[in-house]
């Protein structure tokens, strides 16, 4: 299963080397990451742990992101990133390995006219992608905002409200009850944890729950959400 979160780039780790990329290259993407305040095209990544992650493709972006937060460490603290099970990996490395084949830019002996022309269809065609991708994740993030209001409207017994009790239990108590329901507990800590960074204290729905908690993924969020409602009814 694939799922679109930010992650902390401090969980994140690649096996290409650095060198492997021009440092000029490094710090004009990292500049354009700040500039943007987000890197446009996501990581993909493989979880290897809990909170432990290892990225696919995407290996220039990485160290960009590295130096983009190295430079302003509040502002590019998460990345952008589709998180991959490691039983779907292989089938993922056939698509990147496809889709690297169709990026690269044409670098046979040309007139300098064609080789022009060459780099520039390259160019669009990735600017192409790149808007697809961004539909993709704006139209996921949308059914999950509408998914998400429909489960605040279905719960609504007073003493079981999910994000009454998220809102309100202290860390141990949350920790016992999400748990019982699947939730790993790295993750009900997460969860508390942005609740006390919030300024009220409080998540105003479930959609700002997987805002704010550094690698919750909606789409397993909204499963537990389910789980919960099945378990309530």
């Amino acid at each position: 299963m694939t799922e679109f979160a930010k992650v902390d780039l401090k969980e994140i780790k690649s096996d290409v080397s650095r060198s492997t990329f021009s440092e000029q290259d490094i710090e004009q993407l990292a500049d354009s990451i700040l500039k943007n305040d987000s890197l446009l095209r996501p990581l993909i990544l493989k979880q290897t742990g809990i909170e432990n992650f290892v990225v696919l493709d995407g290996h220039l972006e990485f160290y960009s992101a590295v130096r983009a937060r190295e430079k302003n460490p509040r502002q590019a603290e998460m990345v952008n990133s589709f998180v991959i099970s490691p039983k779907d990996e292989s089938t993922v490395n056939e698509q990147i390995n496809f889709l690297r084949k169709s990026d690269k830019p044409i670098i046979n002996p040309l007139p300098k006219s064609e080789n022009v022309d060459g780099i520039s269809n390259w160019i669009t065609s990735f600017e192409n992608r790149l808007s697809e991708m961004r539909e993709v994740i704006f139209q996921n993030n949308q059914t999950n905002e509408s998914r998400f209001k429909q489960l605040e409207t279905i719960i609504q017994k007073p003493k079981e409200n999910l994000l009454d009790m998220i809102n309100t239990l202290k860390k141990e108590d949350l920790i016992q009850q999400l748990s019982r329901y699947g939730l790993p507990k790295k993750k009900v800590e997460a969860i508390y944890d942005a609740r006390e960074q919030k300024k009220e204290k409080k998540f105003e729905g479930y959609s700002d729950i997987v805002k704010s908690t550094k690698g919750l993924g909606a789409d397993s969020f909204i499963g537990f959400i389910d789980a919960w409602e099945n378990l309530h009814k």
